[in-house]
């Protein structure tokens, strides 16, 4: 059961920049941080979108601000620990 179990670090969603982001947004990033695999990477980023009702906006705002990195096709979730 450990592969279902997830952290999110405290630094980034107290963060101001975290906080001002539209709470669609910033629930798209847990949605996709708990689906996120081995590294912290996503297959399937748009179906995810669809399933809990957000939109490609926030996807995008997450990209742009840094949250989420794109490598072809696939998307890796800033966790914040790798410390």
């Amino acid at each position: 059961k450990m592969g279902n179990e997830r952290m999110f670090s405290l630094d980034i969603v107290n963060d101001d920049k975290f906080l001002s982001m539209p709470a669609s947004a910033q629930a798209l990033y847990f949605h996709l941080g708990m689906r996120a695999g081995e590294y912290d990477f996503v297959s399937n980023p748009e179906e995810i979108v669809r399933k809990v009702n957000c939109s490609i906006d926030d996807l995008e705002t997450l990209l742009r601000v840094g949250y989420i990195l794109s490598f072809d096709g696939e998307i890796m979730v800033e966790m914040g620990m790798n410390e």
